[in-house]
């Protein structure tokens, strides 16, 4: 469906379940509660069977973001009907159960079914697709 960004502040992702050499590196804009929006180098997978686990790097402030969950959804907005959504825990739910976490969020991303793949509905219904992710935050030396 579509890929799996490690979030921000976060993180995402170096230590990939599967296929780690679809691993590569890139930059996202997100939104953390209490640090506002930041811009996160994280590491990407073309692979939808893994998610990257690693850490996201922000360089100003300088944070290190480390992921425990990815949740996001995919919403048909002309008929209202979400088409799939997805929730991925570290660990399943006990990765780093004890620390403090932050909601991590990217902005939509929104176009008609044929422009991004999407299949079974009409290709003209505008999709949007969500993504946010808990991230522990700790200060990068």
């Amino acid at each position: 469906m579509r890929r799996l960004l490690a979030l921000p502040l976060v993180a995402a992702a170096a230590l990939i379940a599967a296929g780690a050499s679809n691993a590569g590196r890139e930059q996202q804009v997100l939104t953390c509660s209490g640090y506002g929006t930041l811009t996160v180098t994280v590491t990407t997978t073309n692979n939808d069977h893994s998610v990257a686990w690693g850490t996201g790097k922000v360089s100003s402030p300088r944070l290190l973001g480390i992921p425990v969950s990815f949740s996001g959804t995919a919403t048909d907005l002309t008929t209202g009907i979400v088409l799939d959504s997805f929730f991925q825990a570290k660990g399943h739910g006990h990765g780093m159960h004890r620390a403090q976490t932050v909601t991590c969020s990217s902005p939509p991303e929104t176009g008609t079914a044929a422009e991004l793949g999407v299949t079974g509905v009409n290709p003209t219904d505008m999709i949007e697709f969500d993504f946010s992710a808990q991230v522990v935050i700790k200060p990068h030396h």
